[in-house]
């Protein structure tokens, strides 16, 4: 009887540690959510018909991805472009085009480094570093590499040129 309560007790043991084993690998924290949002957003924007954007901040080029729409589009027709952008919150850089392009507003929470967004109708924004926001922004794409962009914008106000990728006029 000692021996069937003991065997009793170490199979109640197992199946329990055995049931919360499964329980925790099925149930992300937070923060594994959110990555995988991130990089579900990103599989799918490359998913995407993306167009390829140039981005030149003294003698550094980089790479940026823009999603095809309208409002990009209507960016692309205003290439080439070197524009003065002003820096704000030490987060992101903006400037005002001198013409309004279409929008397709959305109050995304959550923006990352990296982001090319634009603010109204008419302000071009680079963000380069994470915030949470209540503001409405239409996504226009992605700068690829980041953490050098980043530093390159530094602080305070620069110069960007704009092109499309591998134009060489």
């Amino acid at each position: 009887m000692k021996m069937k309560k003991i065997a009793l007790s170490l199979g109640i043991i197992v199946m329990a540690l055995g049931l919360s084993a499964c329980d925790e690998s099925e149930t992300p924290n937070a923060e594994e959510q959110s990555s995988h949002d991130n990089n579900q957003k990103r599989e799918e924007a490359q998913m995407a018909n993306l167009l390829a954007l140039e981005l030149q901040i003294g003698d550094e080029v980089f790479s940026a991805q823009l999603y095809e729409s309208e409002t990009t589009e209507a960016l692309l027709e205003l290439l080439p472009l070197t524009i003065d952008m002003e820096d704000l919150h030490g987060n992101e850089k903006f400037f005002y085009l001198s013409e309004r392009l279409p929008t397709n507003s959305e109050s995304p929470e959550h923006i990352n480094a990296g982001d090319i967004m634009l603010y109204g109708d008419d302000c071009l924004v680079f963000f380069y570093d994470l915030l949470s926001t209540s503001h409405q922004y239409t996504r226009l794409g992605y700068i690829e590499d980041v953490e050098s962009f980043t530093q390159a914008v530094g602080e305070g106000n620069v110069t960007v040129a704009l092109d499309f990728a591998g134009n060489d006029e």
